[in-house]
This record gives structure tokens, C-alpha cells and sequence, in this order.
């Protein structure tokens, strides 16, 4: 892609949980200004990324889908694009004029009526009144609503503010559309319709980011999507595969196994002879949450404490998916690896040279085990976020690691 029209590279934007911390660290961060000091890197305690290192790009024509749970960044992604918000980390390059939509009803003017609307925000656009008049058919046909034309807004349902909005909104070519759920308020004829008129700004040239819960309306327009969970962009690609990506990693796939009763339970915390203190990821900030990339190797360090000195016991970590599903495990019994544990404590090092869990957030548990039986158990060590490379496209809720040979070749 030579020349994008919407590009995130390294993105971040942080806030802050209270108001008093927010005013607090805005002095701060003026003063530092002032000084000419750097400003602090990491998070201070009121602080969390609500999204951190996001990278892709769009190119003219191309809409982007961007899916998620609730929480998970998008709407803060499109307000970044909007200017509404300036990031924290990275660039955000953008080529064109940028419309929002939001808030679908918010532009008008209730004591006006739908022709007085629709004047006031053509000419907001850049349209004269000729230019207007020339479109108020073709806007009103879209919208539906000649029947209510001349009605003061306030008199409208939710459905027909959204369908005047929307038609007025896409009457008139842009470079850049954001559009965040807009389509939710109408019925599904208008969706249908706000559907087939996106797919026409497309054509002309349009670079459409998409927010949207309905896989139809996504599946519909978006060329690839880009998948959002806790502020980390777990993957981006095709849509078809994010989606079941998504799909995938808060379990929805796994449904069918609770009442088969053959997903196991998460065993209740204890502190018995000896258990796991604190688990991090080697070279990242012990925070209680880590980030690791599909199929790349990662480093865990243990650090572990025992009541009493434990001669032989087998180190076990389970990853738990969103959906409560025990998906993965690693029993260092199975390698032959057994420690002997002291009472003062000590640290090990657990070393992955393929972590061949699929993109998702994952819950990090375990302990100690000897004879088939947990010395402890903690039932949070760590929040792994798993995100998966651009240039990659594994499938399924694990990635199996194989040697391959030439079976032709003869020694």
C-alpha cells in the first residue's frame, strides 16, 4: 500500500480513573513540559492504557471492520482519528478530509423542521443552496421521509433522526468515514439501504472505518477487520477469520462443551507447602498482565515460596480462555523436570520456544504438583495477551509445532 489513507503506527492513548489523579498528573505533566524533562514512560497508579501499540493501515477504498467486546479500544480508536483525542504513543498519519458519525442525531436542530435540517447541514458540508436543492430529493427519497419532511425534528422516532442524519451524512463524497454503531437505531430495510450506500462510497474512493457488534452489517462492507481486546489489537486481516478469531477467543466456540460436562473446573486458591508468588514474562514490566505474539518464543520467570522444604514437586501453568475454558497447560512432570522447592524461596525459569496459542486474552494459573496433587494453587499468576503477527494466519484455538522433511530425499 504506497500511499494509505489512515495509518497507526505504534498508537497509544492512556487515561486516568479519577478525576483528582487526572489533575494531579496533568500539572506533572505540564511542569515537565515547562522544564523541558522527558515525560514518564510508564503508568502511574490511576493509569491504564485503553489502547496500546496499534499498527495498520487503510488505503482509499478499503473499509476496515473493527470488532471487539465492549471496552476493548474502538470507539477510543475512532475519536484518535477525529482529533476528538490526541495519543499518548506512536503517529497516526491520515491523507483526506474525515467525517464522523458517531452519534447519529446529535447534528440537529430539534425545533427545526427535517428541510430546515437539511440546509443548515449541506451548508456545513461546503454545499450553497443550489448544491443543496440539486440533492434534497435524492435525500429525502434515502431518508424516506416526505411524508415528515416539513415536521419539527423533535416529533421524529430514533429511526427516522438516524435515517435523515445518515442520509445527509453520505450525500456528499469524503476521503475518510467513521461510523461507531450508527446503524443499530434502524430497521433492517435502512440498514440494508445505509449497506449498499456505503459500498457505493467505496467505489468513489472512500476509506470507511467500520464499528459495529452486527457480523452482518461487518461481514457486508468491511474488506479486513482489525480485532480489538483490552486497549491490544490482537490481529488484523481477512474478515471471515477474525471473526472467528473472535469468536474463538471469548469461547463462544466452546459452548457446546459445558453441558457434556467435560471442561474441566478451575480448582479453588490455596496456600499449601509451596506456591507460585509472582509469574512474569522475561524483559516486561511486572504489572500482572504480559503481552506474547502467536508462534514467537517467550520467557516466564516463577518466583515461589514454601512452607516447608519440598524435595521433588513438578511446576504447572494452565491457560484459561475468556469464557472460563481451560485451553492449554504445561506440567514440567511430562519433560522429566523436577525441582526440589526451600523454605526460603526461590525463582525458575520456564522458557517456550513456540507459544502455539491463536490470538485472545488468556488467564494464567497454576502451582506446584507432586504425586498427582497441588502443593498450591493460584487462580490469577497473569493476564497474557496474545496478539498475533500481521504477516500471519494461524487457525484454530492452538498452533501445532512440527519438523518437516523432504520425504523424497534419500540419505
Amino acid at each position: 500500500m504506497s500511499h494509505p489513507a489512515i495509518s497507526f503506527d505504534g498508537v497509544g492513548k492512556k487515561f486516568c480513573r479519577s478525576l483528582k489523579a487526572g489533575i494531579l498528573y496533568g500539572f506533572q505533566d505540564v511542569s515537565r513540559n515547562v522544564l523541558r524533562l522527558k515525560l514518564a514512560e510508564r503508568l502511574r497508579s490511576e493509569e491504564f492504557w485503553a489502547l496500546h501499540d496499534i499498527s495498520f493501515a487503510a488505503g482509499p477504498g478499503e473499509c476496515i471492520g473493527i470488532i471487539g467486546p465492549n471496552g476493548a479500544g474502538k470507539s477510543t480508536l475512532l475519536k484518535l482519528i477525529n482529533r476528538d483525542y490526541r495519543p499518548d504513543r506512536g503517529r497516526i498519519a491520515l491523507r483526506g478530509q474525515v467525517k464522523s458519525l458517531v452519534r447519529l442525531g446529535t447534528g440537529l436542530q430539534p425545533m427545526l423542521t427535517g428541510r430546515e435540517n437539511i440546509y443548515i447541514q449541506c451548508a456545513q458540508l461546503g454545499l450553497d443552496k443550489r448544491e443543496t436543492d440539486a440533492k434534497l430529493d435524492e435525500i429525502v427519497a434515502f431518508a424516506g421521509l416526505e411524508k415528515s419532511l416539513d415536521a419539527p425534528v423533535k416529533h421524529y422516532s430514533d429511526g427516522m433522526y438516524a435515517r435523515l442524519e445518515f442520509s445527509i451524512a453520505t450525500s456528499v463524497p469524503t476521503d475518510i468515514l467513521l461510523i461507531d454503531e450508527v446503524l443499530a437505531v434502524g430497521d433492517i430495510a435502512f440498514q440494508l439501504r445505509c449497506l449498499e450506500r456505503l459500498n457505493s462510497l467505496k467505489r468513489n474512493g472512500t476509506t470507511i472505518l467500520f464499528v459495529s457488534h452486527s457480523e452482518m452489517n461487518i461481514r457486508h462492507v468491511a474488506d479486513r477487520c482489525l480485532l480489538l481486546f483490552d486497549g491490544e489489537a490482537l490481529a488484523f486481516g481477512e474478515t471471515d477469520k477474525l471473526f472467528l478469531k473472535y469468536y474463538e477467543s471469548v469461547g463462544y466456540l466452546n459452548r457446546q462443551l459445558k453441558p457434556l460436562g467435560t471442561a474441566p473446573e478451575m480448582p479453588a486458591d490455596f496456600n499449601g507447602a509451596a506456591s507460585i508468588r509472582t509469574l512474569a514474562v522475561t524483559g516486561q514490566e511486572n504489572t500482572g498482565s504480559a503481552k506474547a505474539f502467536t508462534g514467537q518464543s517467550v520467557d516466564f520467570e516463577v518466583s515461589y515460596t514454601a512452607a516447608t522444604p519440598v524435595e521433588s514437586a513438578g511446576l504447572v501453568l494452565q491457560f484459561w480462555n475468556s469464557a472460563g475454558l481451560l485451553i492449554a497447560s504445561i506440567d514440567s512432570e511430562i519433560a522429566g523436570n523436577r525441582f526440589s522447592l526451600r523454605p526460603t524461596g526461590g525463582r525458575l525459569r520456564l522458557s517456550l520456544p513456540f507459544l502455539s496459542l491463536t490470538p485472545g486474552i488468556y488467564r494464567i494459573a497454576g502451582g506446584f504438583a507432586s504425586a498427582g496433587d497441588w502443593l498450591g494453587y493460584s487462580g490469577h499468576l497473569l493476564t497474557l495477551t496474545v496478539v498475533q503477527k500481521h504477516d500471519r494466519a494461524f487457525e484454530g484455538l492452538f498452533v501445532m509445532n512440527a519438523e518437516v522433511s523432504d520425504a523424497d530425499w534419500i540419505g
